[in-house]
C-alpha cells in the first residue's frame, strides 16, 4: 500500500434536520486513499484486533438488520469509510453520548466518502471521529492502541459536554414521539429552551422558569423556610429536638409538579442512589401537607424531604416532621414513576406542544419575496412575526440586520425570542447541505420550484436524484398537522407531496393539468388563475380572492417567475388558516418597495 491514512478533508456541523435524518449530524468528508483498494478481509488481523478492542460492534445490526450483522460485514469486506463510522457510534455510545444514526457514502472522487454522523454535541463527535481514526490506523498496522484510557478521556469529556440526568429526564420525556415538543440547549451548563417563541418554557435542572428567584431564596434559608412552614400549621424540626432516635427515622423524599404528589421514594440519608419507591403508600395528608409546603415556599417542582417511622400513617401520629423543600430535587430517585412527562405535562398541559406557526420555505426561484409576503400575512392577522431570510432579519416588520439571513444561525434567533408569535424561514440548497433546518417540524413547508439540472459541487450534489433529496427536506419536516405548499407545475416538486405527512395545498397558474385535477377530485386544495383572477379551490367550490390587476406587487409584471411568487404566497396564508378578508388586504397593499 502507497498511503496507509485516513485523512479527514472536511467535517461539516449540520444542526438541524437535513438530506440524511431528522438529526443534528456532523458530515465528515473522508479520503481513505489506498484502502480504498484493500476492503478488510484483506487486511490482515484487522478484524479480530478490531472486535478484540470493541467488542460491542458485535451488537451493530448494519446490513443484515440483526445483532452481528456489522461483524458479518467486516469479515466479508467493507470499506474503511464505512468502518469508521461504525467505530465512531461505538465511542460515542462507550462514552455515554448514544448517536444511532450513521451512514457512509462514496462521492464523486475515488476514495472519498462522506462519513456521517447523529451527534448531541458537536467537539464530542468530532473527537470520537478523531479517536475512532486512530484506532483503525493502529488495528491496520498492529501497533499498540490503549483503549481502556480512550474510553476514560471519552466519558470525561461526555460528562463534561451531556445533559445532567435531571435535565435529560425531563428533555427525552419532551421530545418523545407522543409529545413532540422541541428542544434547544441555550447554555452548556444544562439551561434549555422547550418549545417555540412565546409558547417556550424554559427548564434549568429540575427547576423551571416559573420557580422566582424569592421562593428559591425561601428554599434555601432553613431558619426563613421553617418559620412560614410552621406558621401554615405543618410539623416542621426544631433543631433542639434532633436526637439519635429522631435521625434513625426513615427518611422520605417526596417529589410535588403542579401542585400534585407524583412519586415518593425512601432513600439512604447519606446516598441518595439507594431508593425505594413507595409512593403508593403515602398517606393522603402527607400528601397534602408536601403539597402545601411546596405552595408556602412558592415553587411549583419541589422535592420534600420527610422524617418519618412509617409514610403510610399521619405525620401528626408518629411525630413526622418535614425537614426541607428542595428546589432541585434528584430526579433520578423516582426513575420508576416516569417524573420527566408528569413534569412536561405540568408545563404544557392538554397536550400543548409549545410550538408557534413556523414557515420554512425552499426553492429556486422567488423564495425571499415570498417569505416577506408571507409575513405580512401573519402580521395583518395579528401575530408579532420574526422573518429570516435572504435580505435580512426581521421582527415585526422592523428589520434588525442586513444580508443573507436565511439560515439555521437567525432562524434559531427567531424561534429562541419570546415576544415571537409565528416564524417565517427561508432556507436555500446550500443551506440545507450545510447547516440543516433551524427547527426540527413546521406547520408549513413551502418549494417555490428548482431547478433539478442545478449542481452544488461544493456538497457532491450532481445529480437531478440529489437535487431532489436536498429540497424533499423541508417537506419531510412537515407536521402531520401541517401543509406542504407545493408547485404543481413543476415535476419535481409535485412528486415531493407523497413524502408528506400532513395536508398539500397545490399551486399553479393552470387548474387544468393532470396534478392539480386529480389533486382536487381527491378532495385537495388549489390555488390558480383563471380569467385574469386569483382563485382559491377545493372540491365543492372556488373562491375569488382578487384579480390580478389589483395586486401592486405586480406591477403590471405577469411573467410566469412573478405569478409564481403570487401564488405560493396566497396559498401559504390559507395553509396557515388566514381568514379570506385578511388575504385580500394582504395582496391588495403588498409591495417589497
Amino acid at each position: 500500500m502507497k498511503s496507509r491514512d485516513i485523512r479527514f478533508l472536511k467535517i461539516l456541523s449540520i444542526r438541524g434536520p437535513n438530506i440524511w435524518t431528522y438529526k443534528p449530524v456532523l458530515e465528515a468528508w473522508v479520503d481513505i486513499g489506498e484502502f480504498e483498494d484493500y476492503p478488510s478481509n484483506t487486511l490482515p488481523g484487522f478484524v479480530d484486533r478490531l472486535c478484540e478492542w470493541l467488542p460491542s460492534l458485535s451488537e451493530h445490526r448494519c446490513s443484515y438488520g440483526e445483532a452481528g450483522g456489522f461483524v458479518r460485514r467486516l469479515q466479508e469486506g467493507t470499506w474503511i469509510g464505512h468502518i469508521l463510522e461504525h467505530v465512531t457510534l461505538e465511542l460515542q455510545n462507550i462514552a455515554g453520548m448514544p448517536g444511532g444514526f450513521g451512514r457512509a457514502r462514496e462521492t464523486s472522487v475515488r476514495g472519498v466518502y462522506k462519513v456521517v454522523v447523529q451527534t448531541w454535541h458537536e467537539e464530542m463527535t468530532r473527537a470520537c471521529f478523531d479517536a475512532a481514526r486512530s484506532l483503525l490506523l493502529a488495528a491496520v498496522e498492529n501497533t499498540p492502541f490503549d483503549v481502556a484510557l480512550t474510553h476514560a478521556r471519552l466519558r470525561e469529556m461526555a460528562l463534561k459536554y451531556l445533559l445532567g440526568s435531571n435535565t435529560a429526564c425531563i428533555i427525552d420525556a419532551a421530545i418523545a414521539k407522543d409529545r413532540g415538543i422541541p428542544a434547544i440547549r441555550l447554555s452548556d451548563d444544562n439551561l434549555m429552551q422547550l418549545g417555540y417563541g412565546s409558547l417556550q418554557r424554559r427548564i434549568w435542572a429540575a427547576q423551571t422558569d416559573r420557580a422566582s428567584a424569592i421562593a428559591q431564596g425561601i428554599a434555601r434559608d432553613s431558619e426563613l423556610r421553617d418559620k412560614l412552614l410552621g406558621y401554615c400549621g405543618l410539623p416542621m424540626l426544631d433543631p433542639d429536638d434532633v436526637t439519635e432516635e429522631t435521625e434513625s427515622r426513615n427518611h422520605y423524599r417526596l417529589l410535588v409538579v403542579g401542585g400534585e404528589l407524583v412519586a415518593a421514594a425512601r432513600i439512604e440519608a447519606k446516598d441518595e442512589s439507594v431508593a425505594v419507591d413507595i409512593t403508593d403508600e403515602v398517606h393522603p395528608a402527607t400528601a397534602t401537607a408536601a403539597c402545601l409546603a411546596t405552595r408556602v415556599v412558592g415553587l411549583d417542582i419541589a422535592g420534600v424531604d420527610i422524617l418519618a417511622d412509617d409514610i403510610s400513617c399521619q405525620l401528626d401520629k408518629q411525630n413526622g416532621v418535614i425537614t426541607a423543600v428542595v428546589e432541585t430535587p434528584n430526579l433520578m430517585v423516582h426513575q420508576q414513576r416516569q417524573v420527566g412527562r408528569r413534569i412536561v405535562d405540568h408545563l404544557f398541559p392538554n397536550a400543548q406542544t409549545g410550538r408557534i406557526p413556523v414557515v420554512g420555505i425552499t426553492g429556486d426561484g422567488g423564495v425571499t419575496e415570498t417569505a416577506h409576503w408571507v409575513t405580512e400575512f401573519l402580521r395583518l392577522s395579528g401575530k408579532f412575526t420574526g422573518l429570516a431570510c435572504g435580505d435580512g432579519l426581521y421582527f415585526d416588520n422592523r428589520k434588525v440586520e442586513s444580508g443573507d439571513c436565511g439560515n439555521w444561525n437567525y432562524g434559531t434567533k427567531i424561534l429562541m425570542n419570546r415576544s415571537v408569535d409565528a416564524a417565517v424561514i427561508e432556507n436555500s440548497a446550500e443551506v440545507i447541505l450545510g447547516q440543516g433546518l433551524a427547527y426540527d417540524r413546521c406547520q408549513i413547508g413551502v418549494v417555490t420550484g428548482v431547478d433539478s439540472e442545478k449542481q452544488y459541487s461544493d456538497y457532491d450534489i450532481a445529480t437531478p436524484e440529489h437535487v431532489f433529496k436536498v429540497f424533499r427536506s423541508q417537506v419531510d419536516v412537515v407536521l402531520p398537522s401541517g401543509v406542504a405548499v407545493l408547485n404543481a407545475a413543476d415535476t419535481m416538486v409535485a412528486e415531493m407531496a407523497a413524502l408528506c405527512d400532513g395536508e398539500v395545498i397545490f399551486f399553479a397558474e393552470q387548474a387544468d393539468i393532470p396534478v392539480m385535477l386529480e389533486h382536487r377530485a381527491k378532495g385537495g386544495r388549489l390555488v390558480y388563475i383563471h380569467g385574469g383572477d386569483l382563485i382559491l379551490a377545493n372540491a365543492k367550490e372556488e373562491v375569488v380572492l382578487i384579480s390580478l390587476a389589483s395586486i401592486p406587487f405586480l406591477n403590471n409584471d405577469q411573467s410566469p417567475e412573478r405569478l409564481d411568487i403570487v401564488l405560493a404566497s396566497v396559498a401559504t396564508a390559507w395553509a396557515l388558516g388566514i381568514a379570506i378578508n385578511v388575504m385580500r388586504t394582504g395582496a391588495e397593499t403588498f409591495s417589497m418597495n
